[in-house]
């Protein structure tokens, strides 16, 4: 993000008044600027960076200002405007921060410039940022070309930290879907479990009148065996011993089946426990995800904000309409757009049902983005030519990604200039 004064500029100026500078005690070093004194480059990010979003809306409780129904972008803004000049709200910011880092202040205090900027370099790269910046901003002696080269490691890592946002937005997704995906496989294991444990049943009460049946052969048997004693030579005694042999291969064959039945279902029991297990492991990894990614935004959202005069990303409450784009994406869309200020609109670019709703919502956008990757040629041709006919700002997008929506708005400070 860039910073509210530097306006994307390639150089730092000078301050135009001289700083104010407060005698600093025998501990602290040389004298050091108050916070409202400071570059005013500097007063943004250090903000942004040194002061948590508890911190920020306990400075505006004790000064009166109640945090209540303000979003993280208001209490920035109002902490970054009093910085502008002493008063009680930049008097509680100074005394906090001045608190709060007492140690490293003490520590890069007698530092030359040459020193302190290794030792900068240093903290950065460990991400031990926050203490060191806040002395690099209050340090009275640190040359401009220093103060510039400070400003630009912190801008750029907030590119990076923006980066980083999107690749794990993208990874969520992702983990969602193979989460949503084992999840109907666990369900239709679960109702195949349920047909088997059926089928089981009806097996086991099969085997079970079979055995009756067994018993009750067996008994004709014994019988037989007896009446068999008077009879041996007669054909009588051949035909039995027949019929036996068959009725004791029949039994045979159904406790075969049997067996293989409560094998087969023995096997999908496991199989079901392994597939719960994976299933459980995916929500596990989806949650840890999720939780990063929110957790980032919310980062970004507060390292990310300026004040009025910043010409950074922010739609002013106009109305987005994304045409087309990965629909599984939808609800990462709306995010980026509601985040930054935006009114989020979707057409899922399918031309079945007509245009009518697609012209309905084109007419009410004031800024219309169309992905040509899941975009028919038709899709595109019509979008353009909607824009066209209500004179509504179009931008053909080579790339669905929520890192190519984002870079299209920025690009433009929220003002789309992009040919219809």
């Amino acid at each position: 993000m860039e910073g509210p004064e530097m306006g994307g500029r390639e150089t730092v100026p000078e301050p135009i008044d001289p700083p104010r500078l407060e005698p600093a005690s025998s501990d602290e070093g040389p004298p050091r600027l108050r916070f409202w004194d400071i570059a005013y480059f500097f007063k943004c990010p250090v903000v942004g960076t040194c002061l948590s979003a508890s911190e920020q809306r306990q400075l505006l409780k004790r000064v009166g200002i109640s945090p209540k129904r303000r979003n993280d972008f208001e209490i920035h803004e109002i902490l970054v405007s009093a910085a502008e000049k002493r008063g009680r709200l930049s008097e509680k910011m100074d005394r906090l921060l001045t608190r709060k880092f007492a140690d490293d202040i003490a520590s890069l205090a007698d530092l030359d410039e040459g020193a302190f900027m290794a030792r900068w370099e240093a903290c950065f790269q460990s991400g031990q940022v926050a203490g060191p910046f806040w002395a690099a901003a209050t340090r009275a002696d640190l040359s401009i070309k220093s103060k510039r080269s400070i400003f630009g490691t912190i801008h750029m890592a907030m590119h990076e930290n923006a980066t980083s946002a999107a690749t794990l937005r993208h990874h969520l997704a992702f983990e969602q879907e193979a989460s949503r995906k084992m999840a109907l496989k666990a369900s239709e294991a679960a109702r195949a479990k349920k047909t088997l444990q059926k089928e089981q049943l009806s097996l086991q009460q099969a085997n079970t009148a079979l055995s009756k049946q067994l018993a009750a052969v067996e008994d004709e048997n014994q019988g037989l065996k007896q009446e068999m004693v008077s009879l041996k030579n007669s054909q009588i005694i051949n035909a039995f011993e027949k019929e036996n042999a068959a009725l004791r291969e029949e039994v045979k064959a159904l406790s075969l089946r049997c067996v293989e039945k409560e094998t087969y279902a023995s096997t999908l029991v496991e199989e079901t426990k392994r597939l719960s297990d994976e299933l459980a492991r995916h929500k596990g990894l989806s949650n840890h995800f999720q939780k990063e990614a929110h957790q980032l935004v919310r980062a970004l959202l507060v390292h990310n904000r300026c004040d009025e005069s910043c010409p950074s990303f922010d739609l002013c409450k106009r109305r987005v309409l994304i045409v087309g784009g990965l629909t599984k994406m939808e609800a990462l869309y709306r995010q980026m757009v509601e985040d930054n200020g935006g009114i989020f609109e979707y057409h899922s670019g399918y031309m079945k049902n007509g245009t009518r709703n697609l012209e309905r919502s084109l007419r009410r956008a004031d800024i219309v983005l169309c992905p040509t990757s899941c975009n028919s040629h038709a899709a595109c041709s019509m979008v353009k030519n909607l824009g066209k006919k209500h004179h509504k700002p179009v931008c053909i997008l080579a790339s669905s990604s929520l890192s190519a929506m984002a870079e299209a708005l920025k690009g433009n400070g929220g003002v789309y200039a992009c040919g219809n």
